[in-house]
């Protein structure tokens, strides 16, 4: 596992250049998430010598309990195509350090990346009858679910979540799943505002706003709304977008993607709000098949199904609110809580909103994005079941529990 970590290291440049060219992102953009995979080997690596296990005290004298941790079997593990190579590295490595033989079906979009991850872990020393690559479209994942794997491990969008959740309740495997969001950042009176805007427009339009932590919603105190917006308008006016190699926003991962936000945009003006466009195209390549000029969306009421649906794409929207109280049933209104960020200069105030706040993983003065590889990631609602990727605890997540007693005479 360590020595894997050390080749990804070793390797970040030609993995760049590969998720480059499959998904569209930025080379630094692709770096970045490459570096944190790596630090995900090197956490999960470490586990190999890190207690697996605790022991019990009994009633009854003359007996001892030992609790392990011990492989399901074999897990299938289902990803998106987002972020690739931290989204294998979230699940294979915990999923190998448990024990389990694993078999990665990755987005028919990323293939090639998927590949070479394999291919290096096998060069690494992982035998390959217990690191398996299977491409293909959604069929492909529903017959692996269905050959009965003791785990399953999905990382997409909340209706496909659904069924990978039905499918592995009829196999009876463990099922984890990290899905989608629609995910609040809450801009209070009392906040740097300028700070504030600037982390708003990078939680809503970086990685094209192709992630499941995305800001897709900013809920301003209205005493400031239109001091906030300028700022944040100015920010996003600024940001270049197009199919180069340094914009700020990149590409979407294909033309239906692009197809599918335009409709999204479509239909919230259709419903009688406004949608302003932003940025600036980077060169003449702009007119590519897959680009999207990023949008804020402004003018839908907060309650409506429309103002709460996710998408994957470089676009927000704007909530008013004049109390605490509203700020939260504004945020709480979408179906999925996943993540959410609270902006203000009284540490207290934040304090007292948190606990009503729905929502896995939450910043107080920071972005909506951001997850490092030791703290566990998921969230409640449509956003995922309970179980969590990464963090510490992960191996937990992969394994089972095994109670052993021991009986000895006295």
């Amino acid at each position: 596992m360590r020595a894997a970590a050390q080749a990804l290291e070793q390797n970040v440049e030609a993995f760049a250049q590969l998720v480059r060219a499959e998904t569209g992102k930025t080379l630094p953009l692709a770096r970045a998430e490459i570096f944190g995979a790596v630090e995900m080997g090197f956490l999960v690596s470490s586990h190999g010598r890190h207690p697996t296990g605790y022991v019990l005290p009994s009633a009854r004298e003359g007996k001892n309990i030992r609790v392990e941790r011990v492989p399901f079997g074999v897990a299938v593990l289902i990803v998106t195509y987002n972020a690739p190579l931290p989204n294998y590295v979230w699940k294979v490595f915990p999923a190998l350090m448990a024990g389990n033989c694993v078999v990665l079906k990755p987005s028919p979009t990323t293939a090639l990346s998927a590949n070479r991850f394999a291919q290096m872990m096998w060069d690494a020393g992982v035998p390959q009858d217990a690191l398996q690559v299977v491409h293909g479209e959604g069929d492909v994942a529903s017959a692996l679910i269905a050959a009965g794997p003791e785990l399953v491990s999905f990382t997409g969008s909340h209706r496909t979540g659904q069924m990978v959740v039905e499918a592995g309740a009829r196999v009876l495997a463990k099922t984890i799943v990290e899905l989608g969001g629609s995910n609040p950042l809450i801009v209070c009176a009392d906040a740097d505002l300028d700070a504030a805007g600037a982390t708003a427009v990078d939680s809503a339009y970086s990685n094209a706003g192709q992630r499941c932590a995305s800001a897709s919603r900013v809920i301003i105190e209205q005493s400031v709304y239109d001091e906030f917006r300028q700022l944040f308008v100015e920010k996003a006016s600024k940001l270049r977008y197009g199919n180069a190699d340094d914009v700020d926003v990149s590409t979407l991962i294909d033309e239906d993607s692009v197809k599918g936000f335009e409709d999204y945009v479509g239909r919230t003006i259709s419903q009688k709000a406004s949608a302003t466009r932003l940025g600036k195209p980077a060169n003449a390549e702009v007119a590519s098949c897959c680009v999207a000029q990023p949008a804020l969306i402004e003018g839908l009421p907060h309650d409506s199904p429309i103002s709460s649906e996710e998408f994957f794409g470089p676009a927000t929207r704007f909530f008013s609110f004049k109390s605490d109280d509203e700020a939260l049933i504004i945020a709480n209104s979408s179906d999925y809580g996943l993540t959410g960020a609270i902006w203000t200069r009284n540490v207290a105030r934040a304090e007292k909103m948190l606990p009503f706040l729905d929502a896995g993983v939450v910043s107080i003065n920071g972005p909506t994005h951001g997850a490092e590889i030791n703290m566990p990631f998921g969230g409640s609602k449509n956003s995922g079941n309970g179980t969590r990727d990464a963090g510490v605890f992960s191996i937990d997540e992969y394994s089972d529990t095994r109670v052993v007693s021991t009986f000895f005479e006295v």
